[in-house]
């Protein structure tokens, strides 16, 4: 069986011979079998389908550690004190992936489509495809997307909330937010794994503007320059550090959207008057009218 996951525009096909089992956090991403895929990955339950690695790691991330051997790629989730729980081999050019996974160690096969997705370059996979990755909070506010960008702790939630509570605005993301450009223009997704609090939203909206935060004891708001803030916004992408093909790619995207997308830095309260702030320079530039959606 398959089954198809939409992600930022991108649908991911899942094939496997046996059953694959959905849960209620990634329904809202779920399509159906007329959707024709960008991705497909097949995915075993026999670990014999896997390679014996006998090079190095070029690269790990909290999950995942990342090895090149013969002109393949591959990542293995790691099992700690016992053998790997998955390993993923792929092409550079993510034309053909296999996930293969270890049910020896597992008492219960995993069979949940949102365990499998963590065992994939999933990053490596939606950068390939012009898709950039940010910790940020999303909100929806005159049917465009506003994000707030800033290092965890900082206050990107905070400052969502603040806007759901003083303007009607609809919280999106929590803590990660997509953007691809379609259409002509930058648009924003939501991403099935937002943080603590996930949202779960699968929508899709123009992007109006780039926030990064700083906390303070006022409120005050400065349009970036395009080299003063690249620096800042690369910092709060989701991207394979050790990978530097991933960080070119990266970087050439952020400059991008520096092309359409106004970016700015907002010295902030919690209080009503920091949304007040943001608003009127929102007004005066004509990014939103100030009517709640």
């Amino acid at each position: 069986m398959f089954v198809n996951i939409k992600i930022a525009g991108i649908v991911l096909r899942l094939n496997a011979q046996q059953e694959l089992l959905l849960t209620s956090e990634l329904m809202p991403f779920f399509v159906g079998d007329s959707e024709e895929p960008d991705v497909t990955v097949r995915v075993s339950f026999d670990w014999g389908d896997a390679d014996i690695l006998r090079s190095k790691p070029v690269g790990r991330d909290r999950l995942l550690i990342y090895y090149r051997e013969g002109g393949s790629c591959y990542c293995q989730l790691d099992g700690g004190t016992r053998p790997a729980i998955a390993q993923t081999k792929y092409t550079p050019d993510f034309s053909k992936i296999q996930c293969t996974i270890n049910t020896e160690e597992y008492d219960v096969p995993q069979k949940h489509v949102h365990q499998i997705l963590r065992m994939l370059p999933i990053r490596q996979i939606l950068l390939s495809k012009n898709v950039l990755f940010f910790h940020a909070s999303q909100v929806l506010y005159e049917r465009k997307g506003i994000l707030f960008s800033a290092p965890s702790g900082t206050g990107k939630t905070t400052q969502a909330r603040l806007w759901q509570q003083y303007r009607n605005a609809k919280i999106i993301c929590n803590d990660r937010t997509l953007l691809r450009k379609g259409g002509g223009q930058w648009m924003t997704h939501g991403y099935p794994y937002d943080g603590s609090e996930p949202v779960g939203s699968n929508s899709s909206h123009p992007l109006a503007c780039i926030v990064l935060l700083e906390q303070g004891s006022e409120n005050k708001l400065v349009r970036l320059k395009p080299a003063k803030a690249i620096t800042r916004l690369m910092r709060q992408a989701v991207i394979d550090g050790w990978d530097l093909a991933s960080q070119q790619k990266a970087l050439e995207l952020i400059a991008a959207v520096f092309e359409d997308v106004p970016v700015y830095a907002l010295c902030c309260t919690i209080s009503a008057q920091a949304v007040t702030v943001l608003e009127k320079s929102l007004q005066k530039e004509g990014i939103i009218h100030g009517k709640s959606i």
